[in-house]
């Protein structure tokens, strides 16, 4: 096997059980890095299915935010406090009245 995983291959035949499920060969979850509960997007184009690994962006934000709170030193709590201040704010001025 090459250190650089080929971009096409051969057709693989595949079999769907009762629940619509089929099992994506080692081989290809290995060189593809596909790990267990990645999550794929299906297209259907006439006959066929393409399916794509869909990146979950949430994980990623939510260590990005973590990082930048450790970095300002800014905790949960301050942030919710400063929330509930804003949402006053904007109930203030959006409505005229006082949250």
């Amino acid at each position: 096997m090459s250190a650089i995983a080929p971009e096409t291959s051969e057709p693989t035949v595949v079999q769907i059980r009762g629940r619509g499920q089929f099992t994506i060969p080692a081989e290809i979850r290995r060189e593809m890095g596909i790990k267990d509960r990645d999550v794929f997007s299906l297209m259907r184009l006439g006959d066929t299915l393409i399916a794509t690994r869909k990146r979950l962006v949430a994980p990623e934000i939510a260590r990005a935010v973590e990082a930048i709170m450790q970095e300002e030193g800014v905790t949960l709590e301050d942030l919710l406090d400063d929330l509930e201040k804003q949402r006053e704010i904007y109930v203030r001025e959006k409505y005229g009245v006082a949250a």
